[in-house]
């Protein structure tokens, strides 16, 4: 069914970008400001002229999977100089990555030492096995879980007195966490605490095990800005090159996340936002409902609720 739908999507006849493509599972929407309907060529074309493109996904969204395959075939078949970044990977493990791409191991010696997530071969192995026939670098963009739990439990400041090799796989220190209002309001929703309760208190001494919505935000501020040291060491690494960046969507809807920080380190990188949308009330969308998420927005049908695959 995959490899059906897949050569069904890359062989069809372009809309018009005065019309919605749309297809038997998707819609494209364009413009942050006000959302137009387009089509695969049309987004295409522009995602060839950037130098970084963000591809936001729901990490259980099969179709979303499907899709994000859909664009980095299409980006390569445009112009094959694309360097695939992933959130899925952690960069300690950059050179198991490189190993097997370079087909010096084997997968299975892969999947050992790589830690990939569980949903890893239905989902992302796809994106991985494309790169590795077509010579294409893949980048494990992540800080690594281990350093991201002990901000979450102790702060920024604890990640201070890690030994330099440790701290090589983490955006230099100290990093901002000065970020866009519209991303600090989503990040206080996600994670600040209830009842009124101040999101930068420091969790109380009576529930260590709690971590406060500060140490919860500065956790989510090494993601992010470890993910775009990531990108920013890749376009400086393969000049000419356009990366390909694939991330949770909170990562880089609105541009904030990755996205931002990415902006502020190389200002001068044109940045195309993607995001991919499952909704409800496909294919009755009002595009209003997604201005300002992304310069381009694929909108599919919700489809089933499977469990949680996100480790």
């Amino acid at each position: 069914m995959f490899a059906t739908w897949l050569a069904c999507a890359l062989v069809m006849t372009a809309a018009t970008a005065a019309r919605p493509h749309v297809a038997p599972d998707y819609t494209i929407f364009a413009g942050r400001e006000m959302m137009q309907p387009s089509s695969l060529d049309a987004m295409t074309t522009q995602l060839a002229a950037a130098d970084v493109v963000f591809v936001g996904e729901n990490h259980d969204h099969k179709q979303g999977h499907a899709l994000e395959l859909t664009l980095l075939t299409e980006m390569h078949r445009s112009n094959p100089t694309v360097v695939l970044s992933l959130e899925m990977f952690e960069r300690d493990v950059q050179e198991v990555v490189d190993e097997y791409l370079e087909d010096f191991i084997t997968e299975s010696s892969f999947l050992q030492a790589a830690r990939p997530w569980p949903n890893y071969k239905d989902d992302y192995r796809p994106l991985v096995e494309f790169c590795k026939q077509n010579h294409l670098p893949v980048i494990a963009a992540n800080a690594p879980r281990r350093y991201v739990n002990i901000v979450s439990r102790k702060g920024q400041q604890s990640l201070k007195p890690l030994p330099r090799t440790a701290k090589a796989y983490l955006a230099p220190l100290p990093y901002s966490m000065e970020i866009p209002a519209g991303y600090e309001k989503q990040l206080d929703e996600v994670f600040g605490a209830p009842h009124g309760e101040d999101p930068h208190a420091t969790a109380p001494a009576s529930a260590p095990s709690m971590p406060s919505a500060a140490n919860l935000k500065a956790a989510q501020g090494l993601w992010d800005a470890t993910m775009a040291d990531s990108i920013a060491r890749a376009v400086r690494r393969h000049p000419g090159h356009r990366i390909l960046q694939m991330n949770g969507c909170m990562h880089s809807d609105s541009g904030y996340g990755i996205a931002d920080r990415l902006h502020r380190l190389m200002p001068a990188l044109k940045i195309v936002i993607v995001s991919i949308k499952p909704d409800d009330d496909y294919p009755n969308v009002k595009p209003t409902k997604y201005v300002g998420v992304g310069d381009f927005v694929i909108v599919t049908p919700a489809g089933p609720k499977p469990a949680d695959t996100k480790p």
